[in-house]
Parts: structure tokens; C-alpha cells; sequence
């Protein structure tokens, strides 16, 4: 049987009332044995401490607790005469005596709680038998049942206070448990449905790109080489989105929904992303391409890297498309990755199509690559520059730490 655990404040408030009720209880039983049953003074302190004593203790050592409270009725009844007073018990050991054993019912058990009772009352019993004579058993054995009954009540209240408490814990720890499992349920419900809507959709809409730019050739035969070459590049752009996003659907969708796992873009992959950008006409420089090396970099740095990278290149073809961006890398204790850009529209040949750099406020995209960087333990910051440019500056650390896999 398992002890009902009580908050800290609840359980020193109840040892606190234990201590007191003994300290009272001790005072009384103590005042009354020697007015009214005329006992030794020192003797009867011996015993009523003993049996007090065992109240507080039966919140620590229950089996403790039991032996003294047992050892305690004989000392207690040898150093009082009965006279005229209910005896063996008196009404002041009766209720330390029920609060002992209540206690041990909620604390330990009922057998211990029960056993304590059981044989208190019988060695009250044999006791009063050896030395009370014949005429006085009637008034003893009188005593006893009613000293039995009260201890029999006080263990059921202690049992039923303990069931009652051991079963509000577990309705606790239930509905905790449920609470949990109706969120992990929602949050399921939610990637499933978003996962839905991108096949459905853009998943969709990325396929149709590929076949158009992939048949292009044989639709439109009079088209130069150079257009040729820009089909075949946005037919490849998509079909690798396509290829991302399918693996972007696999983890949204339920976790025993088996899915094909395909390889994520590394630290390494930058160059090959700048060179991309540089063919669909974007002017952009890469600077320390010698440290993009994906030896020494966690893998989930390398890929937080790339998509910064990814999305930055993106925010300048939305916002300032003709603009030079330059993507600088630099590698020591940590990989510090720069993306900036300046306005194109003072260079021949360009066409600023949008204002010089991107809004300062927090978009999806600044927000993800923000998230991207603190998910690793890195930072990000981003914001205009001097020359009418904008800049973007995430520091990561190349090796993620346990407290930002938890997090």
C-alpha cells in the first residue's frame, strides 16, 4: 500500500498539530492521574510521555511508534488506582490512545493501525485480569469494549482519510495525464491538417511548375538556348522542393505513419545555394568559402546554417531584386554567417523593384530564421545598414549542447 503523499506546507502543518495535541495531551493526562487516580506522579509521566510521544512519532516511524504506544499501557495503568474513575483507561488516554492508532491507519496501514489496537486492548485485558478483583472485571471489561470501539472508529477514519487522499492523488495525476494526451492529440490533429493542406495545395502548385518548365522545350521549340537553360534550372529548383517538401510532410504527419527519410542539406551546401541564386540572376559574392567545410559541425548547425542562408537569398529576390548581396562566412569558436545587401539602383543594368531593404518588423520569415538560430543555441539579429542595405548576422555554435536539444 502506497502513502498518500502530502504537500510540504500540508504535511508540516499536520505534524505541527500533532506535536501540540501531545503537548496538551500530555498536560491533562498527566493532571488528571495524579488528582483523580491518585498515581504516582513520576511513574505516570513515564507512561503518559511514552504513549503521547508515539502520536508525532507515528507521522515519522509508524512501527516505532506502534511498539511505544503498546509499551506505554502498562506503565499507565500500574501507577494509577481506579477508585471510583473509569478504569484501566481514562478518558484522556482513551483519546491519545484513538489518535495513535488513527494516525497509524493513515500514515502506515490498518493491519499496523489494527495490530496496535489489538493488542493494546489485550494487554489491558490480561493486566486488568491479574490485578482486579472479580467483582470489579464487569466495570474493566466494560471499559475495554468501550475503549476497543472508539480505537475501532478512530482506524477507520485514519483508513478512510488515507483511501481518500490516495485516490484524490491519482484523480490528480489522471486528468494531468489526460490533459496531456488531449494536447498531444490537438497538436497531431493540427500537423496532420497542415500537412494535408500543403499536399493538397502547394504541393500541388510546385508540381504543376515542374511539368510546365520540363516540357517547355517541346511546347515552345523556337525558344533560344539560354531560355532553355532557365527551364531546366527552375525544373530542377522545384522538383528539389518537392523533394523537401515531402519531407517536410513526414514530419508533420502522425509519429506511426512510416516515412521516407532523405538527406538534409549541410553547411557545405551554401556554395552550391550561392551558385544557384547567381544563375537565376541574383548578384551575389561569397566570401570564406573555406570555412564551409561540414567536418567539426553538427549536422543540425550545418542545416540551420543553410536555411538561413536560403531564406536570406529569398528575402532579397522579394524585396530588392537587382540588389549585390554579399554572403560571408567565418568559422573560430563559433560560425558567424553575414548576408548582406545594398541597393541596386544605382548600378547599370539593374532594376530595383522594391524599397532598399527589407521591413524592420518580424516577419514569418525573420521570426523562422530567428527560431532556426536559438533552436541550435545561436542568435540572430537583423536591420539596415549605413549604406541603405540590410543585413542579416546569426552566431552559432557549431556543436548544438544538451540544453539546446531539450529545448
Amino acid at each position: 500500500m502506497v502513502t498518500p503523499r502530502l504537500s510540504r506546507r500540508r504535511e508540516a502543518w499536520l505534524r505541527i498539530a500533532a506535536a501540540a495535541a501531545a503537548i496538551a495531551l500530555v498536560v491533562v493526562s498527566v493532571a488528571l492521574g495524579a488528582s483523580i487516580y491518585d498515581g504516582l506522579l513520576l511513574v505516570l509521566f513515564v507512561g503518559v510521555l511514552a504513549q503521547v510521544a508515539s502520536l508525532p512519532l507515528a507521522l515519522i516511524r509508524p512501527r516505532v511508534a506502534a511498539m511505544l504506544s503498546i509499551a506505554g499501557a502498562p506503565v499507565i495503568m500500574g501507577s494509577a488506582h481506579a477508585g471510583e474513575a473509569p478504569w484501566p483507561w481514562a478518558v484522556t488516554t482513551m483519546i491519545t490512545q484513538a489518535l495513535v492508532v488513527a494516525a497509524l491507519g493513515y500514515r502506515a496501514s490498518w493491519l499496523l493501525g489494527a495490530g496496535t489496537l489489538i493488542g493494546v486492548v489485550a494487554l489491558s485485558g490480561v493486566l486488568a485480569l491479574l490485578v482486579v478483583p472479580s467483582r470489579d472485571q464487569e466495570s474493566v471489561a466494560a471499559n475495554l469494549v468501550v475503549f476497543a470501539c472508539i480505537g475501532g472508529i478512530a482506524l477507520a477514519v485514519g483508513n478512510l482519510a488515507r483511501e481518500w487522499q490516495a485516490v484524490s492523488q491519482q484523480l490528480v495525476r489522471e486528468r494531468r495525464l489526460t490533459e496531456d494526451e488531449r494536447a498531444r492529440r490537438l497538436v497531431a490533429e493540427e500537423k496532420t491538417r497542415i500537412a494535408r493542406e500543403l499536399h493538397d495545395i502547394v504541393a500541388h502548385s510546385m508540381s504543376t511548375i515542374t511539368i510546365q518548365a520540363t516540357s517547355a522545350q517541346a511546347r515552345l521549340p523556337q525558344v533560344d538556348a539560354p531560355t532553355r537553360h532557365e527551364f531546366d534550372e527552375i525544373a530542377a529548383l522545384s522538383r528539389k522542393a518537392l523533394t523537401e517538401m515531402r519531407s517536410l510532410l513526414g514530419v508533420l504527419r502522425e509519429p506511426d505513419v512510416p516515412i521516407a527519410r532523405t538527406p538534409q542539406p549541410r553547411l557545405s551546401g551554401i556554395a552550391e545555394l550561392v551558385k544557384q541564386s547567381q544563375r537565376s540572376g541574383l548578384q551575389v559574392r561569397l566570401r570564406g568559402a573555406d570555412s564551409l567545410s561540414d567536418e567539426g559541425v553538427d549536422e543540425a548547425v550545418g542545416l540551420s546554417a543553410y536555411r538561413i542562408v536560403q531564406e536570406a537569398l529569398s528575402n532579397v529576390r522579394r524585396h530588392t531584386r537587382g540588389a549585390a548581396v554579399e554572403v560571408r562566412v567565418h568559422r573560430d569558436q563559433n560560425l558567424d554567417l553575414r548576408v548582406r545587401n545594398r541597393s541596386g539602383a544605382n548600378r547599370p543594368g539593374t532594376e530595383q523593384t522594391s524599397q532598399p531593404h527589407p521591413p524592420t518588423t518580424e516577419g514569418s520569415g525573420l521570426l523562422g530564421m530567428r527560431e532556426r538560430a536559438a533552436g541550435v543555441g545561436g542568435t540572430l539579429s537583423f536591420g539596415p545598414t549605413g549604406d541603405g542595405g540590410y543585413e542579416i548576422h546569426a552566431v552559432l555554435p557549431l556543436h548544438v549542447s544538451s540544453e539546446s536539444e531539450g529545448e
